[in-house]
């Protein structure tokens, strides 16, 4: 599903949450540079080529991501350009002071630290970034986690690209990622399709959750909660704003969960689905209004 270069795609979906909504202008103008320099980073690394990675289906079949416990040493020179060519932004995006950027910037420019964080990320490490905080006294863990999602993520993303094919084969019917196991940040229903019969075009509307890391989008139950598996239609909800059913809240009260969802068929051009998440705060806030919890924080759903 992802074919235009990242940095075109992103570029243009800053532009449509700015004339959609205006009032987002001054957010995409703090953060934009950031997407941008993170798309580039991807796009760099898939036009050069970078290393795929071996899917074992034994260990997807026991349920195991496919990145799961991998040293990721193979990507060691790709995760520490992406920390070169991310962290000044970074710093800048997250206006630290000059000293603590100092900090970071010399703390990131040794591989061996970049790889902890990254490796730390996948396996959902936790206290690594607390005891990571407790070095780099004047950042919380919550902005390291932060920092090394970004980095990691242009990278994780080109190297899912060289599997997105024989990725979207598995037969994958959980609600974390196949291939780094993190949760979704969003889902979305799937553009109309041509089909092979007659040049037909398709319904679409097919379920996807989308990664919070690496941006792999993965086919799933359309009436399904991701982090509980809830199926009761009555414990389950949808929300939206303004009749604006394109967009929209998909609510679990079983768990008290929520994910957001957009239905591609909507949308020319596609959006960046990362970036467009941005354009959806007001979403975000009207969840957190019904005592609903992100099945992924970041930055955009836990805004005050």
């Amino acid at each position: 599903m992802k074919s235009a270069p990242a940095l075109d795609t992103v570029e243009k979906t800053l532009e449509s949450i700015r004339v959609k909504t205006p009032a987002y202008e001054e957010l995409t103008e703090r953060f934009g540079s950031l997407f941008k320099a993170a798309a580039s980073v991807h796009d760099e690394l898939v036009k050069r080529g970078i290393a795929t990675a071996d899917i074992n289906q034994a260990r997807v079949a026991a349920g195991a991501p496919v990145l799961a416990g991998n040293d990721m040493e193979t990507w060691r020179d790709d995760f520490a350009m992406a920390a070169e060519r991310l962290l000044p932004s970074l710093c800048e995006v997250l206006e630290l002071e000059s000293d603590v950027a100092d900090q970071l910037i010399e703390y990131f420019g040794d591989a061996d630290n970049v790889m902890g964080l990254v490796r730390a990320r996948i396996d959902g490490d936790w206290p690594f970034f607390e005891k990571t905080s407790v070095q780099q006294d004047s950042v919380p863990p919550t902005v390291m986690l932060y920092i090394s999602e970004t980095i990691s993520s242009p990278v994780l993303g080109a190297i899912v690209d060289t599997m997105d094919e024989s990725l979207s084969s598995l037969n994958w019917q959980e609600g974390h990622c196949p291939a780094c196991g993190s949760s979704p940040s969003i889902s979305h229903l799937s553009p109309k399709e041509v089909t092979d019969l007659d040049q037909l075009v398709g319904g679409g509307g097919k379920k996807f959750l989308h990664c919070s890391l690496c941006g792999f989008d993965w086919r799933f139950k359309r009436n399904a909660c991701p982090s509980c598996g809830n199926e009761d239609s009555e414990t389950r909800e949808v929300f939206y704003i303004d009749d604006v059913q394109y967009e929209r809240i998909e609510a679990c009260h079983q768990c008290g969960k929520y994910c957001l969802n957009i239905d591609m068929r909507e949308f020319d051009p596609h959006p960046h689905l990362d970036a467009i998440q941005m354009g959806l705060i007001h979403l975000d806030l009207y969840a957190r209004k019904n005592s609903l919890t992100p099945i992924k924080p970041t930055l955009w759903n836990t805004v005050e």
